[in-house]
């Protein structure tokens, strides 16, 4: 299975696609099959934080695992998602096969004939799927969660401290103790998952 520095990864990369291939993210394929597969995908990915097969994309979609579903969406991914490469097929054996995303943050493009050479030129903003569908680990929020609760509890020290509350001895035992705690979750935030908060944050 994928690591959880591959799902992060995938959050974090931008990838590129052509007008033909962006089209399926864009509103008017609201409700077309291609979309619906895209969005069935990021939330059974969310869900179990590894790659998904087709019986479990076509129960999101139709809520049936009925062959003929799953030939219907296997087609559609083989044929357009798979092609723009939006969908990555991952085989782990013969009767193992499923399906992720390659990325979860895409930005239109078009080559452009120059004299100077083709290059390839953006066009409007980066297209994120929305936050909640993106395969974070629960780690990341335990870590963030933790971080908040001690920065509230030092300002409430710093603030009884002022007030008169608590002793200067136990109040400056009591700051170590939580900027020592405070710094090294701050480091395995910016070690681990310094791209993906810079996302998260924003």
């Amino acid at each position: 299975m994928l690591s959880e520095q591959d799902l992060i990864d995938r959050i974090v990369t931008i990838k590129n696609l052509n007008n033909n291939c962006f089209k399926y993210l864009e509103e008017s394929s609201k409700g077309l099959l291609t979309q619906q597969i895209i969005y069935a995908v990021a939330r059974l990915v969310t869900k179990k934080m590894e790659p998904v097969r087709l019986s479990e994309i076509a129960q999101s979609i139709f809520n049936t695992t009925n062959k003929a579903q799953q030939d219907n969406i296997r087609l559609t991914i083989e044929k357009t998602l798979l092609k723009c490469g939006i969908i990555e097929k991952l085989r782990y054996s013969v009767r193992d096969v499923r399906y992720i995303l390659t990325a979860y943050r895409f930005q239109k493009t078009q080559n452009i004939d120059s004299f100077r050479g083709d290059r390839l030129d953006n066009i409007g903003q980066v297209f994120e799927l929305p936050k909640n569908l993106w395969p974070i680990p629960d780690e990341y929020f335990l870590l963030k969660t933790t971080k908040n609760s001690l920065e509230y509890t030092l300002k409430k020290i710093n603030s009884d401290f002022d007030s008169g509350s608590i002793p200067k001895g136990k109040y400056e035992n009591m700051v170590l103790d939580l900027n020592d705690k405070l710094e090294k979750i701050s480091t395995t935030i910016r070690t681990k998952y310094d791209k993906l908060d810079l996302l998260v944050i924003k």
